[in-house]
C-alpha cells in the first residue's frame, strides 16, 4: 500500500516522537468523528497496515449535546472503524459513554465550565483506556489550527509563558497532527473520500475558543499577513524560555513544599509563615499561591485571576492582615502566616449585603468600591482592579445596595428587554455554587430601584453595566 504526501507527513511525526514501526507497537488514537481524527484514524491505518500493526480506538459521548448529535457521533466512528476493519485493518473499537447530567454536576463541583470538567472526565477515561489496552502511546488529533487558537486564548487570559500552546508530546499522549493545518486536513479527506461529522457547538462563540476561531482568526487572516508564523516561532521561544523557568520553580516550589504545615488530615488547611514565603522571588510567590488554592480546593479550581494572586502577595510583603475568599477557598494572612483552607459549608451560604449611603472608600471581600461626587449632583462609582482605579458608572445615585445574587433578580439589557441574572451567569458559564460570590449593584432611589452593574470582573468576566 503507497501512502500519500499527508500519511507520509504523519509517519514522519510518529518518528519524531522516537517511535519506530516494530512488532510489539501499541498504539491507540481517540476519535470523535470530526475532520481531524477521522484524517488521524485513517492515516494510521495506512502506516500501520502494511507493519501488521494493530490500532486501538476509543470514541467518548459526553452527552453533553443532544441525545441524536452526540450518539450520532459514536455510532459514526463505530462504522467507520467496521469499514476499515473490512479493508484489512487490524482495529479494535471502544465507546465510551459518560451518563447524562455528569458534566454538568462535576462543572459546578470543580468550577471550571463545561468544557474544562469534559475535558477532565475525558483524560481519565483516556487513562483507564490506556492501562487496559496496554498501550504505547494514544494518539490526539489536535492540529495547527487548535494551537494557534490555544496560544491566543491562553494570552488573551493572562496565562504564563510556560504554558502557551499544546505540548507535542505529554507522557503517552502524541499529536502528530500538531504542524498540520485544517486545510491540509480537509483536502486529504476529500481526496479520499471520507465524510466527517461537525459538532454544532463549535459556532457558539459564547465560548472563548469559538469566539477565537470564528472570529479573531479572520480578523488576524485578513488585516496581519504572517501573523502565524510569528506566532508559532514566538511560541517556540517561550518554550525554551519555559524550560528553565520550570526547572527553577521545581526547585524553588519543593523548598517551600517543605515548610507547608497542614493542619489535619481532614480540614485541608495548608499554611507557610510569611518570612519563608516573602524570601521567594515574586513568580514564585504567585505559582505556589496557586497551588496552595489547587490542594486546599481538592483539585484544580481553573484559572485564578491574576489580580487575585497578586494581592494576596502583596499583603504578605506589606505585612497586612487580609481575609479572600476564591471559589471554595477561604486565604487569610495575620499572625505572620499565610493560610488557605477549604471551606466545609456550601457556597449557597454565602450572602452578603451592604448600603452605601455617601461618598467614600469601601472595602468589601471582592475588592474596593469608591464614590465621588460630581458636578452634576450625581456620583461617579469606581472600582480598584490591581490597584487600578477603574470606571465603573459616572451617573448614580445614593443610596446603593452592594450585594449577592437573588434568584429573580432581573437586569436591563441594552434593547430595552429585562433579562434574569441567572441567565447572565449562565451565559458567562458560572456554576450555581459561584453565583452568590459575583456581586451585585442595585440602586434604591427611584421607583423600579433598578441594578446597575453585575460586577463580573471580581471572577474575571466582563461587568454588566446599565447605561
Amino acid at each position: 500500500m503507497k501512502i500519500n504526501a499527508f500519511e507520509e507527513k504523519i509517519k514522519k511525526n510518529l518518528a519524531a516522537f522516537g517511535i519506530s514501526l516494530e512488532q510489539g507497537l501499541r498504539l491507540g488514537v481517540a476519535v470523535s468523528g470530526g475532520a481531524d481524527s477521522v484524517s488521524l484514524l485513517s492515516a494510521l491505518v495506512s502506516i500501520l497496515k502494511p507493519a501488521g500493526l494493530p490500532i486501538f480506538v476509543i470514541n467518548v459521548n459526553h452527552n453533553i449535546r443532544g441525545e441524536a448529535e452526540s450518539a450520532g457521533d459514536s455510532f459514526f466512528v463505530r462504522d467507520l472503524c467496521g469499514k476499515l476493519r473490512e479493508q484489512g485493518a487490524e482495529l479494535y473499537f471502544t465507546l465510551e459513554e459518560i451518563e447524562k447530567g455528569q458534566i454538568t454536576g462535576l462543572s459546578e463541583k470543580r468550577g471550571g465550565g463545561i468544557e474544562e470538567a469534559a475535558r477532565y472526565c475525558r483524560y481519565q477515561i483516556f487513562e483507564d483506556f490506556i492501562r487496559e489496552n496496554k498501550l504505547d502511546y494514544l494518539c490526539l488529533a489536535h492540529n495547527q489550527n487548535d494551537n494557534l487558537e490555544t496560544i491566543l486564548m491562553r494570552f488573551l487570559q493572562g496565562a504564563f509563558t510556560e504554558n502557551y500552546g499544546i505540548a507535542p508530546c505529554r507522557g503517552k499522549y502524541i499529536r502528530p497532527l500538531l504542524n498540520v493545518e485544517r486545510t491540509e486536513i480537509e483536502e486529504y479527506l476529500k481526496a479520499e473520500g471520507l465524510a466527517w461529522r461537525t459538532d454544532s457547538t463549535n459556532f457558539d462563540d459564547s465560548y472563548l475558543r469559538n469566539n477565537i476561531r470564528l472570529n479573531l482568526i479572520p480578523l488576524l487572516d485578513d488585516k496581519f499577513e504572517g501573523w502565524k508564523t510569528g506566532l508559532l516561532k514566538g511560541l517556540e521561544k517561550a518554550r525554551l524560555d519555559g524550560e528553565i523557568i520550570e526547572d527553577f520553580l521545581e526547585k524553588r516550589i519543593e523548598l517551600l513544599d517543605k515548610k507547608l504545615l497542614k493542619s489535619s488530615s481532614d480540614s485541608f488547611e495548608y499554611s507557610i509563615s510569611a518570612s519563608d514565603f516573602s524570601k521567594e522571588a515574586a513568580s514564585v510567590q504567585i505559582r505556589f499561591l496557586s497551588k496552595m488554592i489547587s490542594l486546599a480546593g481538592g483539585e484544580s479550581l481553573g484559572r485564578i485571576p491574576f489580580s487575585f494572586l497578586k494581592e494576596v502577595c502583596a499583603a504578605v510583603k506589606s505585612g497586612n492582615s487580609l481575609s479572600k475568599i476564591y471559589k471554595n477557598v477561604y486565604i487569610s494572612f495575620k499572625n505572620k502566616a499565610l493560610k488557605v483552607k477549604k471551606f466545609t459549608k456550601i457556597q449557597t451560604d454565602f450572602v452578603f449585603s451592604a448600603i452605601i449611603e455617601e461618598e467614600g472608600l469601601y472595602a468589601f471581600h471582592f475588592g474596593e468600591l469608591e464614590l465621588e461626587k460630581n458636578a452634576d449632583s450625581g456620583f461617579s462609582l469606581f472600582f480598584y482592579d490591581e490597584g487600578v482605579k477603574k470606571l465603573i458608572s459616572g451617573s448614580v445615585l445614593l443610596p446603593l445596595c452592594v450585594r449577592s445574587y437573588l434568584f429573580d433578580d432581573k437586569v436591563l439589557c441594552a434593547d430595552g428587554e429585562m433579562k434574569n441574572v441567572s441567565d447572565v451567569f449562565s451565559s458567562w458559564h458560572v456554576p450555581e455554587s459561584e453565583r452568590g460570590k459575583i456581586p451585585l449593584i442595585q440602586q434604591l432611589s427611584g421607583e423600579n430601584q433598578r441594578i446597575i452593574c453585575i460586577l463580573g470582573q471580581v471572577f474575571g468576566f466582563d461587568n454588566w453595566i446599565v447605561k
